[in-house]
């Protein structure tokens, strides 16, 4: 499920002509980002996980996380049905990412 999301969110933005630079980002002491992407002059920092039910633990992970490298934005990915949050942090599904990307104008 990494590969597909990172795959169509990268296919999103290539495909509306955006400037960005896509990797991962994991450091010797467990923090952990499965896409990070600088945009210009914003990060976006995007955690995915195989779960339709992610837990509040995952969001913290990816916040505190998010603070490490200073991402503006912050989403965690899942097969969740529903998703929370606003266009500056977020869990949702892979097309709610994809709708942030055009909310965003990213």
């Amino acid at each position: 499920m990494q590969g597909f999301v990172i795959e169509q969110a990268i296919g999103e933005l290539s495909s509306r002509g955006c400037n960005f630079e896509a990797y991962d980002f994991r450091t010797s002491d467990q923090h952990e980002l499965d896409l990070v992407l600088d945009l210009g002059t914003e990060r976006w920092a995007v955690e995915i996980k195989l779960t339709a039910s992610p837990s509040p633990g995952d969001m913290g992970r990816l916040e505190a996380t998010a603070d490490v490298i200073g991402a503006a934005r912050r989403f965690l990915v899942s097969q969740t049905g529903r998703s929370t949050g606003d266009e500056v942090r977020a869990s949702c599904n892979l097309p709610g990412l994809i709708e942030r990307f055009r909310q965003s104008g990213g």
